[in-house]
């Protein structure tokens, strides 16, 4: 029983919780305890632009029995490229999660509430700490000329930037067409020589949850969901499986299968490793930080009242600085 577990075992790569806004149907402890109870050895909460659930799975992990299995959790996001395309990164040390939200900033900050993009070249720019899955999504894998030279520049922008932390995913859903974007992509890793790791874009700790996904998505679309037809995922196969489950999906090709505990093995960040650090600051000579507040304080009131600021400003004064 032992050895065929080992032989099975897997790490979900690609995960997402109800941070991801009307995509994921679960909360991020949801699939930390739904991972636990699976005896997953790893879970990678990779939520679209951005690491909101992180804090909350964190939290979740470090709240298990004690007695119960405990999977180490990997910090990533889905990025979204401004081709349309996105990419998943995952943080395998304190520098690759500091450069994954970095890149996560820049993309928030240029574009409205809700949305965000990087480019292929700020994906290199902060690649340093971090792993890389390449594909999954089939409008990466688009057939055409010019598409083809799209994909053979960022494959040569990533390959440079990333090196051995580079990887193609293998994404498998049981949908239509799937066989063909698998074979276009296995083309393409072998063309930029890139090692192959299996995954499924994980929307729900658990199958029951597809109707409440069904419906996030009609929202999303702004759509009823008896009217949203394909915009809604195929089938239930974006639950959280098994290993032997998995296993089977895979059975073709178990080194893919064996690869995601590879990249597993190589993120080894932790929140653990996370303290909070004042900033440091230059004081006039013979001053705290405190004093040094203290004065500016009651020179701004001093240059906003004169002289004689009021006693209940005063006062005010005193109790937020002892606050402080």
């Amino acid at each position: 029983m032992l050895g065929a577990l080992l032989m099975t075992a897997y790490a979900p790569l690609w995960c997402k919780s109800y941070y991801s806004f009307l995509e994921g149907a679960s909360a991020p402890d949801d699939l930390v305890r739904r991972a636990s109870e699976l005896n997953l050895p790893a879970l990678a909460l990779t939520d679209r632009d951005g690491v909101y659930g992180i804090p909350a799975a964190y939290v979740a992990v470090r709240e298990l029995d004690e007695d119960a299995h405990r999977p180490k959790l990997i910090i990533g996001s889905q990025i979204t490229i401004d081709d349309g395309t996105t990419v998943t990164l995952l943080a395998q040390d304190r520098e690759g999660y500091a450069n994954l939200c970095r890149l996560i900033t820049r993309g928030r900050l240029r574009c409205e509430k809700g949305s965000s993009h990087v480019s292929w070249r700020e994906v290199a720019e902060f690649a340093p700490g971090q792993i890389a899955l390449w594909g999954g999504n089939e409008s990466l894998l688009v057939a055409g000329v010019e598409r083809e030279l799209e994909v053979d520049r960022a494959a040569g922008l990533l390959g440079e930037a990333f090196g051995d932390r580079l990887y193609g995913l293998v994404a498998r859903h049981l949908a239509a067409g799937e066989k063909q974007v698998e074979a276009r992509l296995r083309a393409r890793a072998v063309r930029h020589g890139l090692p192959l790791v299996a995954s499924h874009e994980v929307l729900y700790h658990t199958r029951a949850r597809r109707p409440l996904q069904d419906v996030l998505t009609g929202i999303r679309h702004g759509t009823p969901v008896a009217e949203a037809g394909r915009l809604l995922k195929p089938n239930d196969r974006h639950g959280l499986m098994g290993a032997p489950v998995f296993a089977r999906v895979f059975a073709d090709d178990p080194d893919v299968v064996a690869r995601t505990l590879e990249v597993a093995a190589r993120c080894s960040f932790s929140l653990d490793e996370l303290r909070y650090r004042y900033p440091a600051e230059h004081m006039p000579f013979g001053m705290t930080t405190a004093t040094w507040l203290d004065q500016l304080v009651r020179r701004g009131a001093c240059d906003r009242f004169g002289e004689a600021a009021p006693a209940d400003l005063q006062a005010r004064i005193d109790r937020e600085l002892e606050l402080i």
